[in-house]
């Protein structure tokens, strides 16, 4: 029994925060790049504009969706006092964005980059 419950919480678990490599194929190059996670909707135009700058550019982002998982809107605002999506989190909290502005994230993104 306990590994049946075990087995379906990791389930639940993988299917609430989605994993996107992008185009990379290669760990190394996935440990290259700074932790991105975006907080979105699937209705919401500038959080799928982000996902798909991306996934464009073949940088691996953790995509937690706030409408499928009621967690992930708590642990927005809780965490970071926020309540609107989208919400970009670059490296372990160096970089918060609200919203998305392509030049805006690829500053932020190179200069934690450069941090590392």
């Amino acid at each position: 029994m306990k590994r049946l419950l075990l087995t379906l919480l990791s389930a639940v678990l993988l299917v609430d925060a989605t994993f996107s490599f992008a185009a990379a194929s290669s760990p190394d190059i996935v440990a290259a790049y700074p932790r991105v996670v975006v907080y979105s909707t699937p209705w919401c135009v500038s959080c799928n504009a982000a996902k798909d700058y991306l996934k464009k550019n073949n940088i691996p982002f953790i995509g937690k969706d706030v409408d499928a998982n009621p967690r992930f809107m708590d642990e927005l605002s809780d965490k970071y006092r926020i309540s609107a999506v989208p919400v970009i989190i670059i490296g372990r909290d160096q970089k918060v964005l609200r919203g998305f502005v392509p030049e805006v994230f690829s500053k932020a993104f190179k200069e934690v980059w450069a941090s590392k």
